[in-house]
């Protein structure tokens, strides 16, 4: 009679249990929004695949910024969305960089991604750094072009962007931008 009492105790903990597990993440708000509702226009967002890898086992970057303004220069409302180091060898990956809104009546902007000073790589005979700090990714954008998908996807040519300088590889974005 013990044994049945304790196990109908411990059946009745484990769902109070988890009915406050339930009653918490209620209470838990969701994932914030990246923009303000009020905040008015149209949202986009910008990712980054590697393209035409040349052999490499792996390259890694990561991004430390990026800005969208309009063609006179004035700054659009950005969020930096990955933190984390991106491997631009996996050909399945377009990595979600950060989103950012337009407002009504901008036709065209420009889209900067600055990464963190370096990445690494790694191929078959060798590994070592990729030095990102050369250039930014640049590029200028229709709206019209963003709007029929939602996004930019950039397309870094490996091939061509890393650059061998000793052991080390220099980043000269060549890229094309897909919508």
């Amino acid at each position: 009679m013990k044994k049945l009492m304790l196990s109908a105790m411990g059946a009745v903990a484990l769902v109070l249990a988890s009915c406050g597990e339930a009653g918490r993440t209620q209470e838990t708000p969701g994932q914030r929004p990246d923009f303000p509702e009020e905040l008015e226009g149209q949202r986009f967002e910008l990712r980054l695949k590697g393209v035409n890898n040349p052999g490499y086992a792996s390259a890694l970057v990561q991004v430390r910024s990026i800005s969208v303004t309009t063609m006179e220069g004035y700054s659009l409302p950005t969020r930096l969305k990955s933190r984390q180091s991106m491997d631009l060898t996996n050909p399945e990956q377009a990595y979600l960089v950060g989103r950012f809104v337009v407002p009504e009546g901008v036709d065209r902007v420009k889209v900067e991604v600055e990464f963190d000073d370096f990445g690494g790589y790694e191929d078959a005979a060798s590994g070592g750094v990729i030095d990102t700090r050369v250039a930014p990714l640049r590029f200028e954008s229709p709206v019209a072009y963003l709007a029929e998908r939602g996004h930019a996807v950039v397309h870094l040519d490996l091939g061509q962007s890393l650059r061998a300088q000793g052991e080390s590889r220099l980043l000269l974005p060549s890229l094309d931008v897909r919508y």
